[in-house]
């Protein structure tokens, strides 16, 4: 037998007032008598007359101890572990995080990875549910998922186990605590039982204060890649990377580097207990995707984390062709935009050609004259020519001249202007501009100064003023306003995301001006298709760390529109060491067994037992030992009062 609040059966030290009470007696009044044939009487008396007497067998405090005693147990809730009985109904929430795949059960045990070992805790659950009571079994993933709802069928329960599999990606616990809660609601006095290798984080909802926790794992020991990125350098492309021991064993291990599918560099590690070693390489310009790999090390339980993926932004290479007339600020401007490849040509070429072999991802038009039809590619018009024909996709009125200071703009809060300062920016003149489809960004007195919009899947960026006519190309700000509007035109690529990309991440992808579709191969070689629509196609299936590859459908090919890496970089589930106990605000979990899972309660029966014990106390206090007699009992009055 056990308790579960033991630290209440201190209140059994109030046995001791009730034995002193019954030790305790009063001095008698002193009395004048006429005759001496009392004193023999005082005599036997004397020992009464004391303050303390010697305890003496007393039925009724036989009776007051033991109601206290049946009180006090009650009170510590005393239990009894009953293995493999699951008396009441429950909710199992089972762990699928990526740290559920660590191999450290394998070495004592018959279980490949710790989500085996939970599964198996999971059905001996099962097996111990008592007829009538019912389970809901929740998996805990990146997406918490209910894989069994209120229902005590258990070849049921026993399927959607068997058939359930670890995430790739963090956990969502809070969620997962939510629905545990709500399942548990519906339940009459439930029990939720978790069983995962802890490593919870710290505010999650509360649970129902009988919540069980079933531990899995055995080991602490792993390492991991945790951060690997590249960066330009001021000669040539930096890579940098980390390796973390999260166990407390140090380990020696080695580090291979692989660009572009090719072996680069292997370097032995040392990395003690609980630390990270830091790496750093200097690569060539050509280079677009790193990986790195740890192998060989004597204790690393966890194989998801021992790979990571890095994709250099230059891997990738767009074409823009500048159609100008010797314009110095732009052409400088964007031979220095990562990721971009620009050409020139004068502003009364004929795009023809060029247009017609799709050769140029994006055009920027200084001054030049739209051609007809449009290339099929992004655009970005700078002082665009006088145009009235109402069909036309930019209608010029006139020009606006005079100085435009910063009194007279609005900016609207768009990324496209984040970092962007407009503080003292001059412009002498200006071109009326009328473009329905488009979205004003910057506006003047005389009207909007920088636009951008979609046609025809195309995204389109217009600056209505020549930038010699202002004095923006020499504000700081004018390199950071025209790598906003390149990247948000995208030129040739299908997406961007940012570095550190995790499982469950989404990219927004954004097929080209002239595809059919999109098509991403992930890391399990299984391919994802999309057809092509107008904006951004969010792309939700990042469960998988790894390598992405987007490619873009044109006619019948599938060109290549570049990569992006998706890594396990989380602390949470790299340090596998299985928790001893939870702490769910201000209450402490335990570990226990799935066989210590199943116990019976029975305080409500000391309960009941004491009130019993109570009213035979009262009966004696008042009518001694004696049995009633039940015949002089008048029960009469009783059932005529019932009778009516």
């Amino acid at each position: 037998m056990a308790f579960l609040t033991p630290l209440l059966l201190l209140l059994g030290l109030l046995a001791i007032p009730i034995i002193i009470m019954y030790m305790l007696r009063l001095r008698r009044q002193e009395m004048v008598v006429s005759s001496t044939m009392l004193w023999n009487q005082l005599t036997r008396d004397r020992e009464a007359n004391a303050l303390w007497q010697k305890l003496r067998r007393n039925l009724l405090m036989y009776l007051q101890l033991l109601i206290l005693a049946l009180l006090v147990i009650a009170l510590a809730r005393p239990f009894l572990r009953l293995p493999s009985v699951v008396n009441r109904s429950v909710v199992v929430l089972l762990d699928g995080s990526p740290s559920m795949q660590a191999t450290d059960t394998a070495e004592q045990s018959a279980y490949a990875t710790r989500f085996d070992a939970a599964k198996d805790e999971v059905n001996r659950l099962i097996r111990a549910l008592s007829g009538g009571n019912q389970m809901t079994i929740i998996q805990v993933g990146a997406v918490p998922e209910v894989l069994a709802a209120a229902t005590g069928d258990k070849n049921k329960l026993f399927e959607v186990v068997e058939q359930a599999q670890p995430d790739s990606a963090p956990a969502d616990w809070p969620a997962a605590f939510a629905l545990a809660s709500g399942a548990a609601q519906g339940f009459r006095d439930a029990r939720v039982i978790i069983v995962s290798d802890g490593g919870l984080p710290a505010d999650l909802p509360p649970l129902p204060p009988d919540t069980a926790y079933v531990p899995v794992g055995i080991s602490s020991e792993n390492l991991s890649v945790s951060a690997l990125a590249t960066r330009r350098g001021e000669e040539s492309v930096e890579l940098f990377a980390a390796v973390t021991n999260h166990g407390r064993v140090p380990q020696n291990a080695i580090l291979s580097l692989g660009i572009d599918g090719q072996l680069f560099d292997a370097r032995d590690l040392f990395v003690p207990a609980g630390e990270t070693v830091d790496l750093t390489w200097q690569l060539g310009d050509d280079l677009s995707i790193v990986e790195a790999v740890i192998s060989s090390a004597e204790f690393d339980h966890l194989a998801v984390d021992n790979r990571a993926f890095a994709v250099h932004e230059g891997g990738v290479t767009s074409q823009a062709l500048l159609v100008t007339d010797g314009n110095i600020f732009i052409e400088q401007i964007f031979s220095v935009l990562p990721g971009l490849e620009s050409f020139k040509t004068p502003a009364d070429t004929d795009l023809t050609d060029s247009i017609a072999s799709n050769q140029f991802d994006m055009y920027v038009l200084d001054g030049a004259d739209l051609p007809d039809p449009l290339p099929a590619a992004d655009l970005l018009i700078i002082d665009p020519p006088f145009e009235n024909d109402p069909n036309a996709l930019i209608r010029t009125s006139g020009l606006v001249t005079g100085t435009q200071n910063t009194a007279a703009i609005r900016l609207v809060d768009s990324p496209l202007l984040e970092f962007v300062d407009w503080s003292g920016v001059s412009i002498r003149e200006m071109k009326a501009i009328d473009a329905p489809w488009a979205t004003t960004l910057v506006e003047a007195a005389g009207g909007p100064l920088i636009m951008t919009g979609e046609q025809n899947g195309q995204r389109i960026a217009i600056i209505s003023f020549a930038l010699q006519d202002s004095d923006l190309p020499l504000q700081i700000t004018f390199p950071i306003l025209m790598s906003n509007l390149t990247d948000w035109l995208n030129p040739g690529r299908a997406f961007r995301v940012p570095d550190g990309l995790q499982p469950g991440d989404v990219v927004p992808l954004v097929p080209g001006a002239t595809s059919s579709g999109i098509v991403v191969q992930k890391p399990d070689q299984t391919s994802w298709t999309a057809n092509a629509s107008e904006g951004e196609i969010l792309f939700t299936e990042t469960d998988q760390p790894g390598l992405y590859v987007v490619g873009l459908v044109e006619g019948n090919d599938v060109q290549t529109a570049g990569a992006f890496a998706v890594n396990l970089f989380a602390p949470q589930e790299s340090a596998i060491a299985p928790a001893e106990g939870l702490t769910l605000g201000a209450l402490e979990i335990e570990a226990g067994s799935g066989d210590d899972i199943g116990r019976y309660e029975f305080w409500i029966w000391l309960a009941a037992a004491a009130f019993l014990v109570l009213l035979i106390e009262w009966w004696i206090f008042h009518q001694g030992t004696r049995w009633p007699d039940w015949r002089k009992i008048n029960v009469e009055p009783l059932l005529n009062r019932l009778r009516n």
